[in-house]
């Protein structure tokens, strides 16, 4: 493997000549009116970004398990790269993977002087396919995929110039293969530790406001405390499909922090604490987002989950305790057959929405004078077909009439 400072070499006597130059006046969203140059280089000399913002979870996820930081001076590093970039869309990746065997490289790159990919990694990295073998399945020659066409950045573009250069073209733009959501998070926690600040990565971001920044972040921070309670920090890619649920889950937990949660019961922060733990499982055990949403967490404009009515909570929460004592779920798998379709977990959050229901029924005095009422109409359709009455009933006939006096005159 070459290293960055003979690729650097290398690329310095490309940029040095003009005869490699293939086109020219190009801008970029950084160093407004300055032009630059596109080259042709050598595929060999260059590497993805370590930082690479598509696959940001999974980079992550790869050095909390080896317990190091990737390097683009080591090959099985570089390949686990290149290997990660391949594998992240591949249906889009072969579409464009035929189209640049057949038409060539159409949109140009990015890269820094000593051949890092700022922009481009995925053609990149599909051109090296082609030029490693892939290019006889097009009847192709693989020589005619040796090179990148890149704009080759100054030296002295800093690292942090180089991420906001590489925010606003791959995310502002919205490029056509999107980014997996939970790596947007992940961005704007990079930004934050590079010292960029709100309005700063609005801007790189193309986000409506600052506070959608602060939105980000915070929900990034519930993600990061998910991992960790589940003893899987930095394991990024068991966040894959739960973004709905976190968005949703941070509303509740906020209210419950802040005390403005209107539940129906003076809970406790130990009861605050339990709930938290139950939505990790269910989010764990990839749970369904709509029932999710509707019965465990609720709106958080319209407090109405399982945790409003205390008797219903702690019914649930003991059966939940059950369940995972009962199943004692270790791998993700495990979790996952607790969380499927008419699952324990399902069958759990069933019985509390009608526990629920039933409570905030009894609740609705206009219903309950309706089903009362409906009920007297009832007694007094019997009443016709009966000649007489026992004492007992009569008793307690009088006795319900005596309450409903005694409620009349309060409401009075």
């Amino acid at each position: 493997m070459i290293s960055r400072l003979d690729a650097k070499s290398a690329i310095k006597k490309i940029v040095e000549d003009d005869g490699n130059i293939i086109k020219t006046g190009i801008t970029l969203p950084i160093r407004r009116g300055q032009k630059f140059n596109v080259y042709r280089i050598p595929l060999d000399l260059l590497v993805p970004n370590v930082l690479n913002d598509r696959i940001s979870w999974k980079i992550r996820e790869y050095e909390s398990e080896h317990d190091k930081k990737l390097s683009i001076d080591n090959d099985v590093d570089v390949d686990f790269l290149y290997s990660t970039i391949y594998a992240e869309h591949p249906n889009e990746n072969k579409k464009t993977l035929k189209d640049l065997a057949m038409n060539g490289q159409q949109v140009d790159g990015v890269i820094t002087n000593d051949g890092i990919i700022i922009d481009g990694n995925r053609r990149a990295t599909l051109l090296r396919e082609l030029f490693n073998g892939a290019a006889a399945k097009f009847n192709k020659s693989v020589e005619d995929f040796r090179y990148f066409n890149a704009i080759v950045l100054p030296e002295d573009c800093d690292p942090k110039e180089i991420m906001a250069l590489e925010t606003m073209i791959q995310i502002a733009a919205d490029q056509q293969v999107s980014y997996n959501r939970i790596c947007l998070y992940i961005k704007v926690d990079n930004l934050l530790n590079a010292g960029y600040n709100y309005t700063q990565i609005k801007d790189y971001m193309g986000l409506k406001n600052e506070k959608e920044v602060e939105n980000k972040h915070e929900v990034y921070n519930l993600m990061v405390k998910y991992l960790e309670h589940i003893g899987k920090p930095n394991h990024y890619t068991l966040l894959d499909g739960l973004e709905d649920q976190f968005l949703n889950t941070i509303k509740v937990f906020k209210k419950m922090e802040q005390g403005d949660y209107e539940a129906q019961w003076d809970y406790t922060q130990e009861d605050v604490a339990d709930f938290k733990m139950v939505c990790f499982d269910y989010m764990r055990a990839k749970f369904e987002g709509k029932k999710y949403r509707s019965i465990l967490v609720g709106k958080p404009s319209k407090t109405d989950g399982v945790f409003i009515e205390k008797h219903v909570w702690d019914n649930f929460l003991e059966h939940h305790n059950n369940i995972i004592d009962k199943n004692d779920p270790e791998t993700e798998e495990d979790w996952k057959m607790l969380g499927k379709r008419s699952g324990s977990f399902e069958r759990n959050l069933n019985d509390a929405r009608n526990h629920l229901n039933s409570a905030l029924n009894d609740k609705n005095v206009s219903k309950l004078i309706l089903e009362v009422n409906g009920k007297v109409d009832r007694i007094a359709e019997l009443l016709e077909e009966m000649s007489e009455l026992n004492v007992d009933d009569i008793a307690e006939l009088k006795g319900i009439s005596s309450k409903i006096y005694e409620i009349l005159k309060r409401v009075k």
